[in-house]
């Protein structure tokens, strides 16, 4: 024998189950079967919606308090919930978080080519990126190849316009011992002797980032 709710439905045109639906113990081994067997044909939705759902066929004795602790332990949905793991940042160089003239602190970086209109109807040339630590202002100017002759005029241009640095950070040997014989070149004229007197008559500190560890230069490559 089943006990059934009762109530003053009797003469409406919604089914008998629902009129008087069967009383269950939340505590029971098969309800919390048929809470699950609900949950997941519902696609996993929420206590609410699985109440509701059980409700038209069934009067669950504590029924939230059972549907809320079948639904604690199932997998899918913890897995859904779950918080994503944050990551740990280190703390920003000094460089980039005191105060100083614009460009005082300058990451340079190249990309292209492009191709440009000039004395040819189509040429090509690279883009020097030349980005500021603290303010995060950047200069951007043309080079026709990347000799060095063509990248210490563009340096000089920039100081003219900007000022000379004290820092210029730049890639590592080894970012460019895998790459393209453009990048090859852009490091030999960035290591070259004439650059490097170029530096030392101006005093400016010339960085490298670590090795393998091209993430370090983010915070000028990321404007390219």
């Amino acid at each position: 024998d089943y006990l059934r709710l009762g109530g003053r439905l009797q003469f409406s045109d919604i089914p008998f189950d629902t009129q008087h639906p069967l009383i269950l113990d939340g505590n029971h081994p098969f309800v919390h079967l048929l809470i699950q067997h609900t949950h997941i044909r519902l696609h996993h939705l929420g206590v609410r919606i699985v109440l509701s759902e059980l409700r038209s066929t069934f009067w669950i004795l504590r029924g939230r308090q059972a549907i809320k602790k079948a639904l604690h332990k199932c997998l899918p949905c913890k897995l859904f919930k779950a918080k994503c793991g944050m990551q740990i940042e280190a703390p920003l160089i000094s460089e980039r978080v005191v105060p100083s003239a614009p460009f005082t602190i300058t990451g340079i970086d190249f990309t292209g080519p492009v191709n440009i209109r000039c004395l040819k109807p189509r040429d090509t040339a690279y883009i020097a990126l030349f980005t500021c630590a603290t303010t995060r202002a950047f200069h951007i100017e043309l080079v026709s190849d990347l000799t060095t002759d063509k990248f210490l005029l563009v340096l000089q241009r920039f100081v003219g316009h900007r000022g000379l640095p004290n820092t210029i950070y730049t890639d590592n040997a080894t970012t460019f011992h895998a790459a393209n014989k453009e990048l090859i070149l852009l490091w030999q004229t960035l290591s070259s002797a004439k650059t490097q007197q170029y530096y030392a008559q101006n005093g400016i500190t010339w960085r490298f980032i670590a090795p393998r560890a091209a993430w370090w230069g983010g915070w000028w490559e990321r404007l390219i």
